[in-house]
C-alpha cells in the first residue's frame, strides 16, 4: 500500500507512513516470531523492535551483495537503522512525550494542536535519497520473500 500511495502527491504524506510504520513492523515480528523463541503475546502488544531488527536484516539479507565491501555495508546499516527508528517513532504509543508527531493522532506544541496530515516529517526526508531508497527496496525484498510456509505455526491457527 506504502508504494501506491507514495506516487500520489494528492495523499499526506501521514497516510504513506502510516503505511510504511505498519509495514515494517510486521515485517521485524513476522521474522522474529519465525527465527526466535519471542513470545507471541509480548510481540504483538509492541510496536518497538524494528530499529533493532533492521542490522541484523541488512546483514543477512545484503551480506553476498556487499561482500568485501564492509564500508558500505556498514553505512547501509546505519542509515537503515536511522530510518528504522524515525519510522517506529510514527507510532503513537513509542512517546508521545518526547516525540509527539506521529502519523496517527494530533499532538500539541506551543499552544497549537497539528494534525499529521498538516506535518511534513522531516526527519523521513532520507527516504528519498540514496540510503532511502536502498531502505525501501530492502523493506520490500524482506517482505516479498517472507516465507510463511517456512514459520512454525507457534500455536497459532492454521490459515
Amino acid at each position: 500500500m506504502y508504494e501506491l500511495l507514495a506516487r500520489r502527491a494528492d495523499v499526506a504524506a501521514c497516510h504513506k507512513l502510516h503505511f510504511l510504520q505498519m509495514a515494517c513492523e510486521k515485517l521485524a515480528k513476522s521474522h522474529r516470531l519465525r527465527d526466535t523463541k519471542s513470545s507471541v503475546d509480548e510481540l504483538l502488544s509492541r510496536h518497538t523492535g524494528f530499529a533493532k531488527f533492521m542490522p541484523s536484516f541488512c546483514k543477512l539479507a545484503l551480506g553476498e551483495k556487499y561482500r568485501g565491501k564492509d564500508a558500505q555495508l556498514a553505512r547501509v546499516i546505519k542509515d537503515s537503522r536511522i530510518l528504522a527508528r524515525e519510522i517506529e517513532k510514527l507510532s503513537p504509543a513509542i512517546d508521545r512525550h518526547a516525540t509527539p508527531e506521529n502519523a496517527e493522532y494530533p499532538w500539541a506544541r506551543d499552544d497549537e494542536v497539528i494534525a499529521p496530515c498538516e506535518h511534513n516529517f522531516p526527519s523521513l526526508d532520507l527516504l528519498g535519497k540514496a540510503g532511502g531508497r536502498t531502505f525501501l527496496k530492502l523493506i520490500k525484498q524482506g517482505l516479498d520473500a517472507f516465507d510463511v510456509a517456512a514459520s512454525p505455526s507457534r500455536g497459532r491457527a492454521p490459515a
